[in-house]
């Protein structure tokens, strides 16, 4: 036994690293503490999947788009925890104001900010000024504000709104709704910018009611995840960036499909899943992630958080 396992070292050790399964990343921190080595899984990675790259690519040429007359936009529709927003903040991370305190205006391309709970304009038109961090009067009228945003997107130079969580527009009446839509289009219209809305399916909903709304913005949507060659894929990269000292061949049918199961194909559950299993494979020292542990970990999966109560 002790044999065996000293020719596997030699073996990795001549292959140019004592843990193959690991990316250069993972393996300066597999050394370090375990809570130094829970921290960095927890704290997690930006997952370049295909669907990601894809809508990435469709914003970068979005934001590149010549201001004309009607200006495209995009709604981003996903299932709950399955990305959509990851995706949006990696946009704005590679396109952040420009900072520079030399220059007399702050250059700002892309403006990110998450609808209100309801149709509200005037909350709206109050979150795209925090964001900008203007200052502005609390008792400023909803055409004050926007007459202010109007000025600051063409002073900043902005390309690109990005509206988070727009299913909310549907909490409030058809007025309201109405009213809300008209604004986006107006926005829009008068400042040149591009919209990129993103939401769960019942973003379709709030949009379709409007013909004017839905062939302003073409869909993309990012579906649930399948048991298959793709998702094998995911899980491979994240054992490479996972520290862990053993293999735990995560892209494995039956790990996959364990892991599958238990996250019902939801991007954000599968990651948050595997994070947990990774934490306890340290905690117990058996630094690898087993498929007893996959089937026996506390973990209640999406579809039945709703009724989850504590005992």
């Amino acid at each position: 036994m002790r044999c065996s396992r000293l020719m596997m070292t030699d073996r990795s050790i001549l292959n140019g690293s004592p843990y193959p399964h690991l990316n250069d990343a993972a393996r300066v921190l597999v050394e370090k503490t375990d809570d130094t080595r829970i921290y960095a899984i927890r704290e997690g990675s930006w997952l370049g999947y295909k669907d990601a790259k894809r809508i990435l690519a469709r914003m970068e040429e979005l934001l590149a788009y010549p201001r004309i007359t009607r200006m495209p936009n995009m709604l981003l529709v996903a299932p709950s925890f399955n990305g959509k927003t990851s995706i949006l903040q990696r946009f704005l991370s590679l396109h952040l104001p420009d900072m520079d305190p030399m220059g007399e205006v702050t250059i700002c391309p892309v403006v990110m900010v998450e609808a209100p709970p309801k149709p509200d304009i005037s909350d709206f038109y109050t979150r795209i000024l925090d964001v900008l961090m203007t200052p502005y009067k609390p008792t400023a009228s909803v055409s004050e504000k926007y007459s202010q945003i109007k000025r600051l997107f063409r002073q900043m130079d902005v390309h690109m709104l990005i509206v988070d969580e727009i299913h909310h527009l549907i909490a409030g009446s058809l007025n309201r709704q109405k009213e809300f839509r008209n604004a986006l289009k107006s926005l829009g219209n008068e400042t040149g910018v591009c919209i990129v809305a993103a939401g769960i399916e019942d973003a379709y909903n709030a949009f379709n009611t409007d013909p004017q709304m839905s062939s302003r913005f073409t869909p993309e949507e990012l579906p649930s995840w399948r048991a298959n060659n793709e998702f094998g894929a995911l899980l491979a990269t994240l054992e490479l960036r996972t520290p862990l000292k053993q293999p735990s061949n995560l892209k494995d049918p039956a790990m996959m499909l364990a892991i599958h199961t238990r996250s019902e194909g939801t991007l954000g559950d599968m990651c948050d899943l595997v994070k947990e299993l990774a934490v306890d494979a340290i905690r117990s020292k058996v630094e690898r992630i087993t498929l007893e542990r996959i089937n026996a970990l506390p973990w209640v999966p999406p579809s039945k958080r709703k009724q989850y109560k504590r005992l």
